[in-house]
């Protein structure tokens, strides 16, 4: 089990200086979300220039082409990491971001792995529910979850969202971000990693996901090390994201969506039995989680934090569009 490291001194519990770690973490984030958008967006302009010389070329496509298009994602995470190395430069999070505590065997990675996959059903379950309260009151959700649940069309975005996106992002969270949080506690750092890797997506279905899946990687990163949450991470993109669907592409889409429900609810039946066999590890486990009293009040009421917040929320909420019938 992890050392959840809540003797903290009181110049790392200093309110002030708490503030000041959050806003750090939060702040370089922020910006390297920026840089991100700053630079897809560069991209979408380039690639609509033709458009307006020639306009016999549909804007739709062009911007199409440019959505699907993984070349300026991969050169904005090249970019935003270099920034964070740089802005992280005095910190000691680099040093901790391949520490591993315990060494990983088979029987837990396949623990692991189940537990990390059934929340697949929770997020197909929240978004179904999401979607039909806001169907209600004449809105939809449903572009974010097929935003959120789409495969790679070309060879760019695959080997961004199925490689080079997992690897940047378990370096950016699991590792600067989660040990930058760690000084306070290993479970409160695995949490915070896992808010603000969920926030980071600026989709409503997809940041509850990604926050719950979140908990298992901060898990994996922190007692097993980075390499490991980076496996899993890819093997959910990858295998499960972009492979299994291009496997499967010739079935119907009922058949599709049976093996699918089938698979992820083989996972869902494996986490349920394993928490039932290991009950009494997993009350004990809860029972160690502790964290500062005071510590989240004084990191989310943090400025930059909060304004990482908001801007995700908004981003989130801007998904929402009216029902069409």
């Amino acid at each position: 089990m992890l050392e959840n490291n809540v003797k903290i001194n009181e110049k790392q519990w200093n309110k002030k200086e708490c503030r000041k770690n959050t806003n750090k973490l939060a702040g370089g984030i922020l910006i390297y979300e920026l840089i991100m958008l700053l630079i897809v967006t560069i991209d979408m302009i380039r690639r609509s220039i033709p458009f307006f010389i020639d306009d016999q070329l549909g804007l739709d496509s062009v911007l199409d082409e440019a959505m699907n298009s993984g070349t300026s994602s991969i050169v904005a995470v090249f970019l935003g990491l270099l920034f964070l190395v740089a802005y992280f430069r005095k910190c000691n999070y680099r040093r901790l971001i391949f520490h591993m505590q315990d060494k990983m065997t088979g029987r837990s990675f396949l623990i692991l792995l189940t537990f990390f996959m059934s929340v697949q059903v929770v997020f197909n379950l929240t978004g179904m529910g999401m979607e039909a309260c806001l169907n209600q009151f004449g809105l939809s959700i449903l572009g974010e979850i097929e935003s959120a649940s789409s495969n790679s069309t070309t060879i760019s975005m695959l080997l961004y969202a199925s490689f080079i996106g997992p690897i940047s992002e378990e370096i950016i969270f699991r590792g600067f971000v989660m040990r930058g949080f760690q000084k306070y506690g290993d479970y409160y750092a695995i949490f915070m990693s896992a808010v603000i890797f969920g926030a980071f997506h600026g989709n409503l279905i997809q940041s509850m996901f990604a926050a719950m899946v979140g908990l298992v990687l901060g898990y994996v990163a922190m007692k097993y090390s980075i390499k490991w949450s980076i496996i899993l991470h890819v093997i959910n993109n990858f295998v499960f994201g972009d492979l299994l669907p291009y496997l499967t592409s010739n079935l119907n889409e009922s058949m599709q969506s049976i093996l699918f429900y089938v698979i992820e609810g083989i996972f869902c039946a494996g986490a349920i039995a394993i928490i039932l066999l290991k009950r009494n590890e997993v009350r004990e486990f809860i029972k160690r989680i502790k964290v500062k009293k005071g510590l989240l009040g004084v990191t989310f009421t943090s400025v930059w934090i909060l304004i990482f917040l908001i801007v995700q929320i908004l981003m989130g909420i801007s998904g929402i569009e009216k029902l069409t019938v």
